[in-house]
């Protein structure tokens, strides 16, 4: 019997587990999602001088430092990795205030979001 609550309370932590970290995965690659799409949609408009859309960007590095320690869980660093590059150079590009850079590295960005979002998220094609 005390090996039955045992493996019922392992059972129910590893469960508990991976629910938490698919919304927590799903959470932060929505936001990432429509922010880098916001990013890159302003800069199709607007100079890469204007303060918003720079502190955007560095608000969304910070945002991606902050949460990719606990992605790391369930998805390889190596996976994430791209979307750190990326959101350097697009940092980068503030600094030397190039706005062809700029957009080129907001859409890369924003596709592998996209990427790593339908990759990682909950969908039929992920449970075949």
């Amino acid at each position: 019997m005390k090996v039955w609550i045992s493996m019922l309370i392992l059972f129910l932590s590893v469960t508990g587990l991976c629910i938490w970290d698919g919304i927590y995965t799903q959470k932060v690659f929505s936001k990432l999602e429509n922010d880098s799409k916001e990013i890159h949609d302003a800069l199709l408009t607007t100079s890469i001088k204007n303060l918003d859309i720079q502190n955007s960007i560095y608000e969304l590095n910070d945002y991606w430092t902050e949460k990719m320690d606990i992605l790391c869980i369930s998805i390889s660093r190596k996976d994430l990795q791209p979307v750190s590059d990326f959101l350097q150079y697009l940092c980068a590009s503030i600094i030397n205030e190039n706005q062809e850079d700029a957009i080129i590295y907001s859409l890369l960005l924003n596709y592998n979001i996209i990427g790593l979002n339908q990759s990682t998220g909950t969908n039929f094609m992920n449970l075949l």
